[in-house]
């Protein structure tokens, strides 16, 4: 057995083991607690470390809470005098004065710290007199399930049977709601109008600053039959909770205010106006709303009065944390758009949210990108782009009322429910809301970093997911996931503020050529003829081959219609194309074991084309066309050939001095180009994680980049140091340029970070007494790797969270007992009819943040329960 705790929980209490323990009281602020330490623990090992690392595990009796107990004190004194010569006596030295009489003191170590605090506590010059202490969070259980008669149908909250058991994605809101409901949060809706009169939104959009921008009055309410978007949008952010009907919003307690942007053509805010509405009521309204956009396939951006209006807002509102503003991330997919060709979405300041279907991949209309932070649920379409794909459920939420929405009714739901990014958007809203909601004190960047600490990806069969070097799993189609509202909560409350990021910009203004048409199938035996030793090929929408693929055999398999044979393991596979799909017969050389595909076509002698839909193809796949193909086949037959992708590229490299933990990282690309959409774009970080900032678009008709900045989420937490590398390439013939100039922009927090691991110097020697540590290690085995215990504060050497059962009525027949987990870990749930008796129930297998299992209630007997932390099963 790897480790054994266990707790006792009873329906009505929690019984804890008992033990020896020492008594600890203190003056804190306004009152006096107390706290009990075991006697193991005062003369144990982990006060052998001496000085200001110390902590000590203490339980506050007032609530049974865990608690550590520092080195430092916190003191407040009617009067100074005498104050430096008690500081003397105590061999305590003075870190800084707080204020209002207040200071922070340093003791030798956490013991004296603890008795020097009681000792002045018993002074009635003190009016305060305590350890510093790390208060530690810890997952609050399922609110009771609303009554809302539709929540059971709005699966992006909740997604279960009616066991308890989880049948996939959702937000994990009713683990939130104990925590917070939005209460005292503001969301600004720009939209086209939201139904002010709907029963579910009334008391949530009353006394709200409501504004049209296009009229200029202060009527938000929608002015024609075509405005029901909002309205659905709204239900999903703060629907009314427990009110017997209709549905139920992520932050039921939040206000909602009405901002009209959309009309119908001509009747659209100018340019100015817009400006206005991003800095509208800026220190009232701590939420923005954006689930529009352009649209298109040609690069747009913030006009100059809306930069400046969301400069403002992001910078001044809200007190100076910043107006927190969350946008869908657009509907193109299928037009091959692109969230960073979206200057509103491609900033850092923003946060872009895309759309996943019932089993976690990116639906088929979501807009991929670097700069996309989260993803929430939403429905599917088919293949044709439009029609709803049944096999995936819709957002349940509120319609305009009566006959004026998209459906006859108060409610779209089923068939007739809400879909698209603008569905995703509002989710994240309504979870940000939910955050400043418990911790008003949140910035900006506070808020995106909750987002990420929480993310989970449930689409683990999406290739391009991919590990920065911090640790967090990325992909460019759903960002770093799909956030855990109840983990969210969780982490917020005793999140302590970012430090002020700084920002470096570097530019490179040597002109380089852009090679035409980059993408080539080599063939690197000496012998090969002159002909076949660099195909031009055009690669697939899936994994691409930025860096040259290892050189292999390649094997001519034919068409590919069905599963192939041989064992390509350590080989390439040369495809036909005719009677199946791409994706099948990419799919097919993959499963065969092939590193990558080349598909040649099947006619028009010189033709290449464009090979839809392999977006999510498992191995890197390129298309040659006919004339190539065919003699490239012919040539296999008479011998063997080994072949590698390789790309030419303008390549740019930045030599990074400062080390930093990285948050957002930009490029500023300027180029001569006469076709954007052959150009594709990626920038490297040291550490080897790849962002692809553009790749093949629609953008046919206009030159470029000229001039756009890019940005990229994928390297939050990496280190900054080492050589950034920007590649642009062409990956289509006949047009061609130049790149003028390349900016890296860089933001992030300034570290001493010798090894350039992420990790402060510091900190990894107060903590580990070395710079070995590493960021994604675990070395305390808790799931927190010590990146992550770095952001947040915690030690990486001690196990944190104790294995406490939270127990809950799920429902009027199930109890849900929950406890913190580690997905390397297996749980042994033993249950009785009293605490001497527990016999064996179930092993359950761990999962991170927190395991849970459910059991049939009943009002019988009083029910006992053990969990015994083993192998896992």
């Amino acid at each position: 057995m790897k480790s054994f705790a266990s707790v006792l929980c009873a329906l009505a209490a929690c019984f804890l083991a008992s033990a020896a323990e020492t008594h600890f009281s203190f003056k804190e602020n306004g009152r006096a607690n107390s706290y009990r330490v075991e006697e193991g623990v005062l003369g144990g090992a982990r006060l052998a470390r001496a000085g200001s690392n110390d902590w000590i595990e203490a339980l506050a009796e007032l609530g049974n809470r865990r608690v550590q107990l520092g080195s430092r004190l916190v003191v407040q004194v009617h009067s100074t005098e005498g104050l430096e010569k008690l500081l003397a006596a105590k061999k305590l030295t003075l870190v800084r004065a707080l204020g209002q009489n207040a200071f922070i003191l340093q003791a030798s170590d956490a013991l004296t710290a603890l008795q020097v605090a009681q000792e002045l506590s018993a002074d009635e010059n003190f009016t305060a007199s305590a350890p510093v202490m790390r208060r530690f969070p810890k997952l609050h259980s399922y609110a009771y399930a609303p009554n809302d008669p539709l929540f059971t149908n709005q699966l992006h909250l909740e997604n279960r049977a009616a066991t308890g058991t989880s049948l996939g994605m959702d937000l994990n809101v009713r683990a939130a709601w104990p925590i917070a409901q939005g209460d005292g949060v503001v969301i600004g809706v720009a939209d086209d109008g939201i139904d002010l009169d709907h029963p579910d939104l009334q008391s949530r959009v009353a006394n709200t600053p409501h504004f049209n921008f296009i009229t200029g009055t202060t009527n938000g309410a929608p002015d024609s039959a075509a405005d029901m978007h909002a309205t659905a949008v709204a239900g999903l952010i703060a629907a009314e909770k427990d009110n017997n009907q209709g549905v139920v919003g992520i932050a039921p307690r939040a206000k909602l205010a009405s901002w009209k942007i959309f009309g119908g053509p001509p009747s659209f805010p100018s340019d100015d106006q817009m400006g206005d509405m991003f800095q509208y009521e800026a220190n009232t309204v701590a939420v923005q709303n954006h689930s529009w956009g352009y649209g298109g396939t040609q690069q747009q951006g913030p006009s100059l009065p809306e930069t400046i209006g969301i400069s403002n807002a992001v910078h001044s509102g809200r007190g100076g944390l910043g107006v927190v503003m969350v946008r869908s991330a657009g509907n193109e997919r299928g037009n091959y758009g692109n969230a960073n060709d979206d200057g509103y979405l491609a900033d850092p300041n923003i946060i872009a949210v895309a759309a996943v279907r019932g089993d976690g991949r990116a639906s088929k209309y979501s807009n991929p990108g670097a700069c996309l932070l989260v993803a929430a649920p939403s429905g599917e379409v088919l293949d044709d782009g439009v029609t709803t794909d049944p096999a995936y459920p819709t957002l349940t939420t509120t319609d305009r009322v009566g006959a004026a929405g998209y459906v006859t009714g108060d409610y779209a739901f089923g068939a007739g429910g809400f879909s698209g990014t603008s569905g995703s958007a509002p989710q994240i809203s309504g979870i940000v809301a939910l955050l400043l909601s418990a911790n008003p004190a949140l910035s900006i960047r506070d808020v995106q970093q909750l987002l990420i600490q929480s993310a989970r990806h449930f689409d683990l069969n999406d290739p391009g997911l991919a590990t920065n070097a911090a640790g967090f799993r990325f992909s460019h189609n759903v960002g770093f996931g799909i956030p855990d509202a109840g983990f969210a909560l969780a982490l917020a409350g005793s999140w302590s503020n970012r430090p002020p990021a700084s920002r470096l910009i570097l530019t490179l203004t040597n002109v380089l050529s852009i090679p035409d048409d980059g993408m080539r199938v080599e063939l690197t035996d000496s012998n090969a003829p002159p002909n076949l030793k660099s195909l031009a090929a055009t690669p697939g929408l899936g994994l691409h081959a930025d860096s040259p693929t290892a050189a292999v055999p390649l094997v001519n398999v034919g068409t590919a219609t069905g599963p192939i044979g041989m064992n390509l393991s350590g080989k390439a596979a040369l495809i036909q194309r005719g009677v199946n799909t791409f994706v099948e017969k990419i799919q097919f050389a993959a499963d065969a074991g092939a590193a990558f595909a080349v598909v040649y076509n099947n006619r028009d002698s010189s033709a290449r084309l464009e090979m839809g839909n392999t977006d999510y193809s498992p191995i890197p796949a390129v298309f040659v066309n006919q004339t190539d193909g065919e003699t490239l086949a012919s040539y296999l037959q008479q011998t063997n050939a080994e072949a590698r992708l390789f790309l030419r590229t303008a390549r740019y490299g930045f030599n990074v001095t400062n080390t930093w933990i990285s948050e957002y990282v930009g490029v500023r690309v300027k180029t001569d180009h006469l076709r954007r959409s052959d150009v594709r774009i990626t920038l490297t970080s040291p550490h080897g994680t790849t962002s692809v900032l553009q790749r093949l678009n629609g953008d046919t008709t206009s030159p470029g980049p000229v001039d756009w900045s890019y940005y990229s989420a994928q390297h939050f937490y990496e280190g900054s140091a080492g050589e950034w590398s920007v590649a642009v390439s062409d990956e289509a013939p006949g047009v061609t340029g130049a790149v003028k100039s390349v900016s890296l922009i860089l933001q992030g927090i300034p570290i001493t970070d010798t090894d350039g691991d992420g990790l402060a110097d510091a900190w990894e020697l107060r903590c580990f007494g070395n710079l070995g540590a590493g960021a994604t290690s675990d070395f305390d085995g808790d799931g927190f790797s010590n990146c992550r215990e770095q952001i947040l504060g915690t030690d990486p050497t001690i196990e944190q969270r104790l294995l406490r059962v939270s127990l809950t009525r799920w429902n009027n027949e199930i109890v849900r007992l929950s406890w913190p987990g580690k997905a390397a870990s297996g749980y042994q749930v033993q249950g009785g009819d009293s605490v001497s008796w527990s016999p064996f129930a179930t092993n359950v297998a761990g999962t991170f943040p927190e395991t849970e299992w459910f059991v049939p209630y009943t009002n019988a007997a009083q029910k006992f329960f053990r969990i015994r932390q083993t192998l896992p099963p």
